[in-house]
């Protein structure tokens, strides 16, 4: 077998090392976007635990006395790993759950937003009613992204929004 000048040996070394670094980068790579997909999905799980508490608040207020006063508004809901770090997140994501993702936090925003509006205290039964309506589409979302793996949307899900909707007439009738 014929020998390697230095030359080729180095070279050779230069590929090799080039190789093995792009490996160990797209393995650094590949583990943030696992952590970051898990980042998100602990987000959405805590999220779904505060909606749950401001439905409850929701309720106890809308279930309650006229008294203004007497009203207990929930608390807006951050998500700070969607806001950071969506863009990175979505490429690494199927279609699919990307629509799941959007719609659960297009739901947020809205909540959060009904939240900041101000309300005649003659009407604030009437804002909590849309306050709880957006917690609770963005909490049904989540428990259904979860249950599919965000494969199949809600949307499709006629039973379950009768059901949800049901619930909103139900509480409505009570303003």
């Amino acid at each position: 077998m014929e020998e390697l000048s230095k030359a080729e040996i180095t070279l050779l070394g230069v590929v090799i090392g080039w190789v093995l670094g792009q490996g160990a980068e797209l393995l650094r790579i590949y583990f943030k976007n696992k952590k970051l997909i898990k980042a998100l999905n602990s987000e959405l799980i805590d999220m779904d635990v505060r909606l749950e508490k401001a439905l409850a608040r929701c309720i106890q207020s809308i279930e309650g006395a006229d008294n203004p006063r007497a009203t207990i508004w929930p608390s807006a809901i951050t998500h700070p790993i969607y806001t950071e770090y969506y863009p990175e997140i979505c490429l690494n994501i199927k279609s699919d759950q990307r629509h799941s993702i959007d719609a659960i936090f297009g739901h947020m925003n809205t909540y959060n937003q009904r939240l900041a509006d101000s309300y005649d205290p003659k009407n604030i039964k009437s804002g909590l009613l849309l306050v709880y309506v957006e917690a609770k589409w963005a909490s049904e979302l989540i428990k259904y992204h979860f249950l599919h793996k965000g494969k199949k949307e809600l949307t499709n899900d006629k039973k379950k929004i009768l059901e949800v909707n049901q619930c909103f007439q139900n509480l409505a009738k009570k303003i």
